[in-house]
Formats: structure tokens, sequence, C-alpha cells
């Protein structure tokens, strides 16, 4: 970024704040708007840190309240490119041709956006926090009550074109306006080719939240996952009750777990996969004891 004189930080400190003041997102924090960008990361990550806590104040006091959180006056630059390129997505859901149609009839179920979601087989009940979606849009989302899939839609419906959203929440949006199943297999337990969401796809999408170690670490030992892991897998299976039960069956009928997530395109993430479902699957049948001796030398059962 180009260093700028006073006066250009100040007038472009408030043609930035003066924009992004329309913006939803003026209660998010900036650290996880600056998570969603091509920018260094902001240093101070905390609730309270938000674009609200700046933008409203004239340059020379933007100055002093980044003084007082022990920030430079440097610091006003990276606020701005933030805001900007936050704010640079002026065409609130890109290459969609005209939302108002898209979004027209909010939570009704003829509306186009439901309509995707019906035809995808994508149940508006699913909960965003099981999918990949960024912790910043899924704040995003808890602040509007929009908790899960359908509400995610309506949600999507109720904004205006003068708001400016971007990042993964376009990215899903676009991905049910467009039937777009590659992106959507990114972000939500879907297979491509199939209706529906999938608890394999779920597990596949938890074992890449973890780092490599931890990943290789499931992979060994099908109780080594983190125990926040361990709890968000199993409040998936339990919403998946239907595919797991068939799971199972398959596992008491003699297949592997690996056989299990052969579905998976990802093959990198199958190992791991396997490692989470585990726990899940009955144990395998004993082997059978071996007769004594004296049994198999008089020829008795």
């Amino acid at each position: 970024m180009a260093t700028l004189t006073a006066n250009a930080d100040a007038a472009a400190w408030d043609k930035a704040r003066h924009a992004f003041s329309r913006s939803i997102l003026v209660d998010t924090p900036v650290a996880s708007l600056a998570a969603d960008l091509d920018v260094p990361p902001w240093p101070v990550k905390s609730p309270d840190e938000t674009p609200a806590s700046y933008i409203y104040l004239p340059y020379e006091q933007a100055v002093a309240a980044l003084s007082a959180r022990g920030l430079s006056p440097a610091q006003l630059g990276q606020l701005i490119a933030i805001l900007n390129e936050t704010a640079a997505f002026d065409e609130p859901f890109g290459d969609m041709t005209d939302l108002s149609a898209l979004a027209a009839g909010g939570g009704d179920a003829g509306s186009p956006l439901r309509k995707n979601l019906s035809a995808l087989g994508l149940p508006p009940e699913f909960p965003l926090h099981f999918s990949a979606l960024s912790e910043g849009t899924l704040e995003l989302c808890r602040l509007e009550k929009a908790d899960t899939l359908g509400a995610f839609v309506d949600f999507a419906g109720r904004v205006s074109q003068a708001v400016i959203v971007g990042g993964d929440f376009r990215e899903l949006l676009n991905a049910i306006a467009h039937r777009d199943e590659q992106t959507l297999a990114r972000l939500l337990p879907f297979r491509p080719g199939a209706r529906g969401l999938h608890l394999i796809e779920g597990l596949a999408l938890e074992a890449a939240r973890l780092d490599p170690a931890a990943r290789a670490a499931v992979e060994a030992d099908a109780l080594a996952a983190p125990a926040a892991t361990r709890a968000r897998v199993a409040r998936m299976a339990a919403w998946f009750p239907e595919q797991l039960d068939a799971l199972r069956a398959e596992s008491a009928a003699g297949a592997p777990p690996a056989m299990l997530v052969a579905s998976l395109g990802d093959a990198a993430l199958r190992p791991a996969t396997a490692g989470l479902l585990q726990p899940h699957l009955p144990p395998p049948p004993a082997p059978p004891k071996p007769r004594p001796f004296w049994r198999r030398l008089l020829g008795l059962g």
C-alpha cells in the first residue's frame, strides 16, 4: 500500500468510514474481516474490536483510538484497506443476474433460492455450524439469527442491494443460486452428483479442519481426535440418524471403516474420516476362542 500524507490519510479515512457505515458488518470483529481478505492479520483479536469502534470517529480521534490499543497511526492504513476491500464487493452477490428476483419471497418456499434448496435436496433446517463457513461468516449469521440453511437464504433475501457482503457468504449464496455442486461440496457435506447432505462428507469437513499432526493422530488412533472435534462429530452423527444406522449395519456385516468412506472424492481425507467414524460403529466381533487341546484331540466340538 502506498504511503499517504496526513491529509490524504484523513480523506481516505473519511471516504472509507462513511461508505462502511452502511454495512451490516460494522459489528463484526476486524480480525474476522481481515481473515477473509488477502491482508495481514489484524493485531487485536477481540469481539469488541469492530469497525464500529472506529468508523464514527474523525481521523485524529481514530488515530488516538488506535494508540490507546497500543497500535501505531500507520495501522489506520490497514484498517482502511480492510474496510475498502470488504466493501469492494459492490454487487453484493457477484454474478447473480438479479438478486431481487432470486430472493423474492424471502421465506416463501416458492422463492428461487428456496426452490434451489429443494432441487438440491438441501434441508432448510441443516445447522450452519456443521458447514465449512469461516468463523466470521458464522458470527454474522448468528447475529442475524440465521443459524440454518433456510434462515441463511431468508437472510440473504432481506439484504439490501446497498449492503456489502462477500467472502464465503457470497460463495455459498452463489453456489445455491447457480446449483454449483463443487462449491457446495467445499462448504457443505454435499456429494456432487447426489441430492441431499451426507454424514460421511460432514465427517470429511471435520477431518479437513484438523491440522496435519492431529489428522495423522486420528488416522493412527480413532480416539486421538481433540475433544472439541469428538463433540462436533457426535452432534453431527446424531443429526444423520438414518445414515448412521445404515453405516452401522454395513459395519456389523463386516465392512471396514475404510470401505464406508470410499465414496469421498478426496482420497487424502479418507483415513482421518474413517478414524472419526470408527467410535460410532459397533465393535468388531470377538475372534472365536480356540477349542481346548483335549477337545480337539477327542474330536469334540
